[in-house]
């Protein structure tokens, strides 16, 4: 009998562990996830609400990624019922990379990955359409790649934010626009001055009200001073409270770039600046909370628009051409063929023509100066335009007067 339990306790236990090692549950089969990875931020009383917020937050720039921000916002409630609410549903795995105290609130930074393909089909399945990504074109070996990127680099931006509809206040905003502007001049982009933005803004204000805000105030800044993108500034800044002598702040800044043509977003990039630290004064660290949290967003941000813009310019590069002095209707018209009589012309978008003014877009497979130089010569004989000259030159567009 003692030889008899032992052995009856190790069957016992050998039983026991083939029975868990068996019995482990299935785990289901899937294709390789569509992984995408976006950051977001939330704030809330709660660390989990906050948390959740976050999750939102980075959610929705993944629908924008997918359909576009004007059919986001079309769709807004649909999306919020059936993706936004349900935002843990496509989360694969998340990190918390940052949990700050903002009074009795709490902010949370999160980096996400998310399932894109289940994002999508969600979308899909609430009767939103998700365009199909366009193919890109490898223009590498062909004469076509040098004339694009030396398009991109001539892209000219206007950075600016929504007059009533921002979270940050202004004097933080307008850091924001000087911190990107400093971006650009730094790698000899053109951009539009704060200035001269400030010079016309009035202006399109009052337009804007009276298009009871269909377009953006900011688009109708940029299409007026000829800038092909605009970055629109909004975020977060708190102040953290303050230990010893240290003054503490943290700043979340979101930069979203648009096609200044057509409204459409070309995407979002937030930046984060954690908690940081200064004896200055507790402006001054929100201030370098604002810069760090720029510096940490403009360069992907920038990228984004060019990754895009290179997509569209494989059909032809984007000119705005205006003419200016016309005496009348039927000058437009001439003008107009003297357009798609060039060479390398591709396709072309009547933008305005009013009174003694015409403005298009000109999708040209060529440099500027050559597409300039066809329409002077397309020109040349035509009667009211012996004294055809051009303006401005700048960036991707050009304005041509007709000397009295």
């Amino acid at each position: 009998m003692r030889i008899i339990y032992p052995v009856l306790i190790v069957m016992t236990a050998a039983l026991l562990f083939y029975g868990c090692a068996t019995a482990r549950p299935k785990v289901e089969q899937r294709e390789a996830l569509s992984e995408t990875v976006e950051n977001g931020v939330g704030k809330a009383k709660r660390f989990e609400d906050a948390r959740a917020l976050a999750f939102r937050d980075a959610l929705r720039k993944v629908v924008l990624e997918a359909i576009g921000s004007e059919r986001e916002q079309r769709n807004r409630d649909r999306i919020t019922m059936f993706v936004y609410d349900i935002a843990e549903t496509f989360i694969i795995r998340y990190e918390v990379t940052d949990k700050v105290k903002s009074g009795k609130d709490t902010i949370v930074y999160a980096r996400v990955v998310f399932d894109e393909d289940k994002v999508k089909e969600s979308i899909r399945t609430i009767g939103i359409e998700v365009p199909e990504p366009r193919e890109t074109k490898d223009y590498s070996e062909s004469p076509y790649e040098p004339l694009i990127l030396e398009a991109l680099d001539n892209l000219t931006y206007l950075v600016f934010f929504e007059p009533e509809k921002k979270r940050i206040k202004e004097e933080y905003a307008r850091l924001c626009v000087n911190r990107v502007n400093n971006y650009l001049a730094g790698r000899e982009y053109e951009y539009v001055d704060l200035e001269r933005i400030n010079e016309i803004k009035e202006e399109y204000f009052t337009l804007y009200e009276e298009t009871q805000g269909a377009v953006s105030v900011v688009q109708l800044i940029a299409q007026a001073l000829n800038a092909d993108v605009y970055i629109v500034v909004d975020g977060i800044v708190e102040g953290e409270g303050k230990s010893g002598d240290i003054y503490f702040a943290s700043a979340s800044i979101d930069l979203k770039a648009f096609e200044s043509a057509t409204g459409r977003g070309l995407g979002t990039e937030t930046g984060y600046s954690g908690r940081l630290g200064l004896a200055s004064g507790m402006d001054a660290a929100k201030r370098k909370g604002v810069e760090v949290a720029v510096e940490n967003a403009v360069k992907p941000t920038i990228e984004l628009v060019r990754n895009y813009m290179y997509k569209s310019f494989e059909e032809g590069i984007r000119y705005e051409v205006v003419v200016q002095g016309l005496g009348d209707y039927s000058m437009a018209t001439i003008f107009r063929d003297a357009l798609s009589g060039t060479g390398n012309f591709r396709n072309l978008k009547e933008v305005s023509v009013s009174a003694g003014q015409a403005k298009y877009y000109v999708y040209y497979m060529g440099r500027k100066t050559k597409l300039i130089d066809e329409i002077l010569a397309n020109l040349q004989n035509e009667e009211g335009f012996e004294n055809l000259t051009v303006v401005v030159s700048r960036g991707n567009a050009v304005i041509f007067g007709i000397e009295e």
